[in-house]
């Protein structure tokens, strides 16, 4: 009855990761540039015990039983495909329309510190520094980087923005132009990337450990490599949640969690039958 409940509870605590994941996805349905997550999962290392010694009956499968120990969440998959587009007609959204490609973010963290990150929300504005300057943020008001991992500053005020087949803006300000290469990654190894938030990602700590090399990681979309950038003025890419489908996952987790609870309480329902057997 102990290894019942064993079983059923390491199950239970796997369970409740993926039902975490799914409850982040349906929150973020709504975010743009957001990928979902999914759980996937594989056994646990299953015990032999040796309790048929005596049967010399011919066998196809070992003696014994093999008894499981529960599954767990053994990868949890960022899912890069392509959301939809919305239209917006606003100068400074930005959509990519080619997968696994990021704006370069830089990040203040609470303490102070920064730190460059990946985004593909492309929701970006003005944000006046001087009386003669203004930088490009995004949303959250975090710098946008170039090419060159600067931030971006814009001679004011700016009279009009347009984006360039190469991924570069042309920057009217008083009559005068000027172009911007903005920092632009091509992430070969997603599932390698730390998710900082729900629009940011980040490189990860342990790349030795994970024998990686940062050049393996991303691509730095460059010279001619600025040709296969995909964009589109005027647009937001939306998350790539199926509400629909993440609503019957979320009820398919709810009923094996809860199977998984009753077969621990039948388990000490029949361990108490048992002590009073005795």
């Amino acid at each position: 009855m102990i290894r019942n409940m064993v079983t059923a509870t390491n199950t239970m605590n796997q369970l409740q990761q993926q039902l975490d994941l799914i409850s982040n996805n349906i929150a973020n349905s709504a975010t743009n540039g957001y990928k979902q997550t999914t759980a996937n999962f594989n056994s646990l290392l299953h015990q032999q015990v040796q309790n048929q010694r005596g049967d010399q009956a011919p066998r196809m499968t070992p003696d014994g039983l093999r008894l499981g120990n529960g599954a767990k969440i053994s990868q949890s998959q960022l899912v890069g495909t392509q959301g939809s587009l919305q239209r917006t007609d606003r100068e400074l959204d930005f959509a990519f329309t080619t997968e696994n490609q990021y704006f370069k973010v830089l990040v203040q963290s609470p303490d102070g510190t920064t730190e460059q990150n990946f985004t593909r929300d492309g929701a970006f504005y003005l944000t006046p520094v001087n009386d003669d300057e203004v930088m490009l943020v995004d949303a959250q008001g975090n710098g946008i980087l170039n090419q060159n991992d600067e931030l971006i500053m814009l001679d004011g005020p700016v009279d009009n923005i347009q984006l360039q087949d190469d991924g570069s803006l042309l920057v009217e300000s008083g009559g005068i132009q000027q172009t911007v290469e903005m920092g632009i990654v091509d992430i070969q190894r997603p599932q390698l990337m730390d998710r900082v938030s729900s629009v940011y990602l980040g490189i990860p700590d342990n790349l030795d450990e994970l024998g990686v090399d940062a050049d393996e990681l991303l691509v730095q979309m460059e010279g001619g490599l600025r040709q296969n950038i995909g964009l589109e003025q005027g647009a937001l890419e939306q998350s790539n949640v199926d509400l629909s489908k993440a609503f019957t996952e979320l009820i398919e987790v709810q009923r094996n969690y809860q199977f998984h609870s009753r077969a621990v309480s039948i388990s000490d329902q029949m361990s108490g039958l048992v002590n009073g057997l005795r």
